[in-house]
């Protein structure tokens, strides 16, 4: 009994301890600057606390990205807020597990949203 309980335990740290944090390298080809990025499991809109450190992130410039893996989910929408005040935009269907290079668009009059994002 007392083994059967040492090796769940045993199990359970190594499990956690092969939990790790994802990266990936978010380029910012909107037209306004990048202030923060929450994420949120797809079409809960439970989204999480702002995931990108200071500075903004100016039109054309690139930053990488870290999402903890106490937030890491495969699938998720994105949602950035930008600096110059205009409205966030969401991007959908994001798979975060295979994410290396996303790069952003978002045409502010259209609403429409656009990426390019390499697995």
């Amino acid at each position: 009994m007392l083994r059967s309980i040492a090796i769940a335990v045993l199990s359970l740290l190594a499990g956690s301890a092969l939990a790790v944090d994802t990266t990936f390298l978010l380029v910012n080809s909107t037209s306004s600057p990048i202030s923060e990025m929450s994420i949120s499991q797809s079409q809960l809109s439970m989204w999480s606390p702002n995931v990108l450190r200071p500075p903004i992130i100016k039109v054309g410039e690139s930053r990488q990205v870290v999402i903890p893996a106490s937030q890491l989910v495969c699938m998720v929408d994105i949602k950035l807020s930008f600096a110059d005040g205009a409205a966030p935009a969401i991007w959908q269907y994001l798979n975060l597990c295979n994410l290396r290079k996303l790069q952003v668009f978002y045409d502010r009059y259209s609403g429409v949203t656009t990426a390019k994002y390499n697995e």
